[in-house]
């Protein structure tokens, strides 16, 4: 179930995200804060005329209902406040939505969507803190939902309860699908109205593996309803400490993928020790990378792996007999080309110490400097044969490396960057991810990251482009690290 979080970012209730995704502010904050309260409030109107007028109940409800109803919502109302996270892209893992999908099952229309609205309400508000109108969206847009959800299972099952019928399983599953497609694009639509990002663009890229969770967990909403069924509240708090053991066990898991990447970040502090731009230049292609990632429409398990891959491509220049070669102003030496071309070696077999970072992330690193045509280096690889994340690195090193200033040259003009890749496509870069890049992560330079001040002199962006700048390149090859890489 997604949502948006209280620093306006937009999460999800399985997977919630607030990370380094791409927005476009093309809208002034004012406009789009005014335009997101005008679709709030529509959304609530929305919502409240729909359970009011279409779906008010004719009859009150027992007292066995009632309890469990409001077992339900403090069982929602806990999910919420307490998801797990997750390593990559500031995610976050809850279980609310098949909460509501038990609801769903077991509750008429009318008290599944209350239920559902007041629950997130009392978490979004008290838990995480959000400000009044993200709650309002939030809770009107998880209550529309299960509306639209609860009506779907009605008019295709006849009745509400569980049973084995293939009828009941086929409303169940359009129950499920109905939620999903209603609550991501409600949040798509809240993200477009509050950053002035693209919605369908926004929805490709942050839901396309979604409905994998919506698969694995949909069986935890009927364990739900048929505790519930069978054995009332006291059968809610049957599951509720298996799923409490399941939780402990997987945030267990996630610490240790946790560790990993703070192991990631110690890494890069040693290299910013031994060379203070090299570590910026690490964070900027990270964030290429990633950001090309997503545009390709990558697995989450993908990205993650070239991510860090990219974080560490650069890990073996603090090799001592690198140590002085990467910061040369002067034109380097046959042994010192030989060296320098030796890094991503080192870089591989560094990472390689860390059993998570063994094999593919390993492969990555090592092949991040293959050209397509098979004149990289270290062992020659062409084309499909150069793994699909070191040919994502290699732009985004390039494209670092001509867009910053260096000791030996200033940061170059966009468009003669984009002039040298599109030269370069099919010779040195993959030709199928060079337009890519440039057309949906650079476009027409918002794309390009920002440097802050402070950061040491080599790794400043220019202010000023100097019209005649001197660029060397290798025989044939634009440069795409510090010196001759």
């Amino acid at each position: 179930m997604a949502a948006l979080d209280a620093a306006g970012r937009y999460c999800f209730d399985s997977v919630r995200f607030d990370g380094p995704l791409i927005i476009r502010q093309s809208m002034s904050e004012e406009i789009r804060s005014r335009s997101f309260e005008v679709l709030t409030l529509a959304l609530f109107l929305t919502f409240a005329g729909t359970i009011v007028v279409g779906f008010a109940p004719t009859e009150g409800l027992s007292l066995r209902s009632s309890i469990g109803l409001a077992v339900f919502v403090a069982l929602t109302a806990l999910a919420e406040s307490f998801p797990l996270k997750v390593p990559l892209g500031n995610a976050f893992i809850g279980v609310s939505g098949t909460i509501y999908w038990a609801l769903v099952i077991l509750y008429h229309p009318f008290w599944a969507a209350s239920a559902a609205f007041v629950g997130f309400s009392i978490a979004d508000l008290f838990g995480r803190r959000s400000s009044p109108t993200k709650v309002l969206f939030n809770a009107s847009q998880v209550g529309l939902s299960t509306i639209l959800a609860s009506f779907l299972f009605l008019a295709i099952k006849g009745s509400l309860g569980l049973d084995a019928s293939v009828t009941f399983f086929a409303a169940f599953a359009a129950a499920v699908l109905i939620y999903w497609l209603s609550n991501t694009w409600l949040v798509a639509i809240g993200v477009g109205a509050l950053y002035g990002e693209n919605i369908t663009n926004f929805w490709n890229r942050n839901f396309r593996w979604y409905w994998i969770y919506e698969l694995t967990s949909a069986p935890i909403a009927l364990a739900i309803a048929f505790a519930y069924s069978r054995l009332d509240v006291v059968g809610l708090l049957l599951l509720a400490l298996p799923t409490l053991m399941v939780r402990l066990a997987y945030s267990q898991y996630l610490n240790l993928k946790k560790t990993y990447r703070e192991t990631v970040r110690t890494m890069v502090k040693i290299i910013e020790m031994h060379d203070p731009y090299t570590a910026g230049h690490s964070d900027r292609v990270a964030i290429y990378s990633r950001r090309l990632c997503e545009e390709m429409r990558l697995s989450p398990r993908s990205m993650e792996k070239i991510e860090l891959a990219a974080f560490l491509h650069d890990l073996g220049k603090i090799h001592l007999d690198l140590a002085g070669v990467v910061r040369k102003a002067g034109k380097l030496t046959d042994e010192e080309r030989r060296l320098i071309r030796l890094h991503p070696v080192m870089s591989a077999d560094l990472a390689n110490q860390v059993s998570y970072f063994k094999g593919e992330i390993e492969a990555i690193i090592r092949h991040h400097h293959e050209n397509w045509d098979g004149s990289g280096y270290p062992h020659g690889l062409k084309e499909s044969a150069i793994p699909l994340g070191s040919r994502i690195i290699l732009i985004a090193d390039a494209f670092d490396a001509m867009t910053t200033s260096r000791v030996y040259r200033n940061a170059l003009d966009l468009e003669l960057v984009k002039d040298e890749f599109r030269k370069f496509a099919g010779i040195q870069f993959d030709p199928k991810l060079v337009p890519v890049f440039l057309d949906s992560v650079v476009r027409d330079g918002e794309g390009i990251v920002r440097q802050p001040v402070d950061e040491p002199l080599e790794g400043q962006r220019a202010r000023v482009m100097s019209p005649e700048v001197q660029v060397r390149h290798m025989p044939g090859r634009v440069t795409t690290t510090s010196n001759a890489t």
